[in-house]
């Protein structure tokens, strides 16, 4: 076992040029944590949190995720504001209680171990923003990534081709020789419309994946 079995596990034919990885959902184990605070502060302004809106905000940029918000307490008649100021509560309540020390997804470290070992470029392609994603990238016990690209530091934000090809950009690759690990939909579609092979790890786990090793 090796990684020759996990890239051709992940439908490759050949050893890729640079790994894409996804934060939340991904390397941590945050997604749900996303999900449970946004919820609180709706319902702490007087909206209700659907299971309609959890899917339709998974893997969403920070804009989306803002406007969202509002657009349910406007649905709801809860106590509106601006979207980005609704983010922002989560995003508080989120540095507090979750991305200092993000518990991670099985498998996800003896992925990055793995190809680090062999010296393959790896990047990080997140959503969400600097302030949040540094401490999660520092509570990691190596620095794996050679290109780290947030929500905060492109234009458009998933499911746009723009954050991973500025990763792709930064690390000097093929976008065609790329492998992006991703948890949604509009990680998926960034990651393809950038020229990547992308592996949805809901459909083919990390912990799978690095018991191929």
């Amino acid at each position: 076992m090796s990684l020759v079995d996990v890239y051709r596990a992940c439908g490759l034919n050949s050893e890729p040029s640079a790994i894409l990885w996804d934060l939340d959902g991904t390397i941590t184990d945050t997604e749900s944590q996303w999900v449970a605070n946004t919820k609180k502060i709706i319902e702490a302004r007087g909206g209700s949190w659907l299971k309609s809106d959890e899917e339709a905000l998974h893997g969403s940029s920070t804009e989306d995720h803002a406007e969202h918000m509002e657009f349910v307490l406007r649905r709801d008649g809860g106590d509106v504001a601006d979207g980005m100021v609704l983010f922002e509560e989560v995003a508080v309540l989120m540095a507090e209680q979750v991305y200092s020390d993000p518990d991670l997804m099985p498998g996800a470290i003896e992925l990055l171990d793995a190809f680090a070992d062999a010296g393959m470029p790896q990047a990080l392609v997140t959503a969400t923003p600097m302030n949040l994603a540094g401490p999660a990238i520092e509570s990691l016990p190596r620095d794996y990534f050679s290109a780290r690209v947030t929500g905060d530091q492109v234009q458009r934000g998933k499911p746009d081709p723009e954050p991973y090809a500025t990763a792709i950009s930064r690390l000097g690759v093929n976008p065609a020789e790329c492998l992006a690990f991703e948890d949604s939909i509009p990680g998926e579609t960034s990651a393809r419309g950038a020229g990547a092979r992308v592996v949805n790890v809901l459909k083919l786990e990390l912990a799978a994946l690095a018991g191929l090793l």
